[in-house]
């Protein structure tokens, strides 16, 4: 599965003017995985958060989302995480109810950006 959207990812960017961006398609795979798996572990359905669940159709669209963009509008490393950033948020983020999910869960992605990216937010 990892692979497979790294070659699809790697694919896409290859076709890009700005060289060099494709080296960042398997970390963001990397983090997107590790996303959906902390999710699926971390936002489990209750009666008032039934529509907590999620499965691997979520993390294509992820994919999906990233692949749909203009690549000469892709003019750096900074723009592809934001991008890759804005498309986890829609899927995963955007179907949190309260301050306090959506506040774990931009930790966690924080945190895996940090790591996986070598890039921090303000």
């Amino acid at each position: 599965m990892r692979t497979i959207f790294t070659a699809i990812l790697k694919g896409f960017l290859d076709q890009s003017d700005n060289q060099g961006l494709n080296i960042f398609a398997e970390p963001i795979i990397k983090a997107s995985v590790d996303i959906y798996l902390k999710t699926i572990n971390d936002f489990l359905p209750t009666p008032t958060k039934c529509h907590y669940t999620f499965n691997l159709r979520d993390l294509s669209k992820v994919v999906q989302g990233m692949l749909m963009i203009d690549l000469e509008n892709l003019t750096n490393k900074e723009y592809l995480v934001y991008l890759w950033l804005h498309e986890t948020f829609r899927v995963f983020r955007d179907r949190l109810i309260d301050e306090k999910d959506r506040s774990k869960f931009m930790t966690l992605t924080h945190e895996l950006m940090e790591s996986y990216l070598d890039m921090d937010w303000d």
